[in-house]
């Protein structure tokens, strides 16, 4: 079996103390970058003491080694990405490297590709780098890396010689990071823990495993699978749920609030509207969508009775929500029957609807939006991502008031001014205009995870959009944001709460209503703002007033005029001190964007 001599670790740290009486004078060499250079350093360096401690643990191994370390000054402050970039590129052209140590890391990597691309290369020439996960549980690069070990302290191991095996892309290997006394600055030893030292015990023991014969990362990594105290393995997942057919002429029905989205902005689609329709007893059948959406600008189409459905003219069905329809004029079957004829007739069928009940299944020419666990992550010991883009949040204090519409208006601005949009909608709707991810948490939910595991997915999607090098990230909520009252369950808004923990905006726009009270909307300000360390920039509000009328807040509407809105703007500003724009204004939805691309 070919073996290594003496075996070439390169420890990239806070520095090295080699008159420490842990260390053999002849195998430790001291190297330091400093202001874009690396230098030769014959005298102490590590003030901190980490490089030290490190460096101690691995020159314990039993394995003929030498040990280069590269000292970054201030290390204990954060590691920025560019030095670690170019140390990495100067190990690889002038240092013979065979492990690299790195017990240290980034959580926002905005410059993933390049990190990645050195690692690559560095992995190419049988290199094994192993690098620490942050302590404070965030998943950290290049640990992350599927060319690195990734390292995290495990409970299990209380020997050094113990180690967990973990089979996933992202983590690795555990191993004793508990309280430990290592080598130091000052004083000489120190009782402290961390994944840091975690990350020294498995590069210690990679030595061996290469001295013994292992040449590369897959081979070290099968030598720790085979001596491991414990396996892990995650179960598979689907991390999309886009829908598969593509559309080229659509019909709508039935033409409910949901569908009045699509009319309005139908120039965001990717395909033409062709036809709506709607049963006889809903008032609409007649009437053009102007009229009924009481807005001369959308297109105008007029509304069929579904008895009279053209199924020549278009190749895909789009389902709205149909429960309350059905009740309503008594036929719980008009959604089966209307989806087995389409079948029948070879349509695409995109449903807003969950259709598993009616036993289908979202493949082939059938597509609704569903969230369950098979979409989830691995739960990789609860490890969650910084994310690395600007996030802008959409918000409301009740339901009904626009949400969705203004994050429709906010993506067709940024994408005309050049920016490349990452979305997450929450009505179903929400691929049909291009958005990256559904999560259909609104009327009717198709999302059946709950609480940390919806944080998990919602902070994964995000990062799968830095990562896919979006320019801004837009995601909104669904009705309110606070409890009105805390007397009843149904006043609760649990999901909204775990969907912004999960988001974890830098930016959000609240959407209020003329009606709002001004105390609960200060109350959904403060909450926002301290549950995800954002700012709330601006509020948006729905020119809707309720009518003087019996049923208050439940009963109809009517447009504001001009004059009533400035005067409630300016009141709004006065209480509230934050910008106040108009829902629907043109010129109020362009300073809107202006103002969120200026706060970034």
């Amino acid at each position: 079996m070919w073996r290594y001599d003496t075996l070439n670790i390169v420890v990239v740290d806070s520095g090295v103390n080699k008159s420490h009486k842990i260390f053999k004078q002849d195998n430790i060499i001291s190297l330091q970058y400093i202001d874009g250079n690396i230098i030769h350093s014959n005298e102490d360096n590590d003030l901190f003491g980490h490089g030290t401690a490190v460096s101690g643990i691995i020159s314990r191994c039993n394995a003929d080694i030498k040990i280069t370390v590269v000292g970054i000054p201030d290390l204990a402050d954060g590691l920025d990405e560019e030095t670690l970039i170019f140390v990495l590129n100067y190990i690889n052209e002038n240092l013979e490297a065979d492990i690299i140590n790195l017990s240290l890391g980034i959580n926002i990597c905005e410059k993933y590709n390049e990190l990645y691309s050195i690692c690559e290369t560095l992995n190419d020439k049988g290199t094994v780098i192993i690098s620490a996960f942050d302590n404070s549980g965030a998943i950290s690069y290049p640990a992350a890396f599927d060319n690195v070990i990734g390292v995290i302290s495990g409970q299990s191991c209380s020997k050094t010689s113990e180690f967990v095996f973990v089979e996933d892309t992202v983590v690795n290997i555990a191993a004793k990071g508990s309280v430990q006394r290592v080598a130091w600055s000052s004083p000489e030893y120190m009782m402290i823990g961390g994944n840091s030292f975690a990350c020294a015990h498995v590069t210690a023991q990679t030595a061996v495993f290469m001295q013994e014969g292992a040449r590369c990362r897959e081979e070290v990594m099968r030598r720790f699978s085979e001596v491991a105290l414990k396996k892990y393995s995650f179960p598979a997942y689907g991390n999309r749920s886009n829908f598969h057919f593509k559309i080229k002429r659509a019909v709508l029905f039935p033409f409910n609030k949901e569908m009045h989205s699509i009319v309005r902005y139908s120039d965001l689609l990717s395909f033409d509207i062709v036809g709506v329709y709607d049963v006889k007893y809903s008032a609409t059948v007649g009437a053009t969508t102007s009229h009924i959406m009481k807005d001369s600008s959308v297109k105008d189409i007029l509304v069929n009775n579904i008895n009279n459905i053209d199924w020549d003219s278009f190749d895909t069905l789009i389902l709205g929500h149909t429960d309350e329809l059905s009740l309503l004029i008594n036929r719980d079957d008009l959604k089966r029957n209307l989806i087995s004829e389409a079948i029948e007739r070879g349509k695409n069928i995109f449903s807003f609807d969950d259709l598993t009940d009616l036993g289908y299944d979202s493949t082939g020419n059938i597509y609704f939006p569903r969230i369950d666990e098979c979409h989830l992550p691995p739960n990789r010991f609860g490890m969650l991502y910084r994310i690395s883009k600007p996030v802008v949040g959409v918000f409301g204090t009740s339901s009904r008031q626009g949400k969705f519409t203004l994050q429709l208006k906010l993506r067709e601005l940024f994408i005309s001014r050049g920016y490349k949009v990452g979305q997450i909608g929450t009505e179903p709707s929400a691929l049909l205009y291009g958005m990256d991810y559904v999560f259909p948490m609104g009327y009717n939910s198709s999302v059946h995870i709950r609480e940390y595991d919806t944080i998990r997915y919602i902070n994964y999607i995000v990062n799968d959009l830095c990562m896919r090098e979006k320019d801004i990230i837009i995601a909104g909520s669904q009705s309110g944001t606070v409890p009105y009252d805390t007397g009843s369950l149904a006043q609760y808004t649990a999901p909204q709460c775990c969907f912004l923990m999960g988001l974890q905006p830098d930016a959000v726009i609240l959407c209020v209503n003329p009606y709002d009270d001004i105390d609960y909307i200060n109350r959904t300000i403060r909450y926002i703002e301290a549950c995800s360390d954002c700012d709330v920039v601006a509020l948006s509000v729905f020119p809707m007033n309720i009518r003087d009328d019996f049923s208050g807040i439940y009963g109809s509407k009517k447009r504001m005029t001009d004059e009533a809105l400035s005067i409630h703007r300016k009141m709004l500003y006065d209480k509230v001190n934050k910008p106040v724009f108009v829902l629907g204004n043109d010129k109020d939805m362009n300073e809107l964007a202006e103002l969120i691309i200026n706060y970034f």
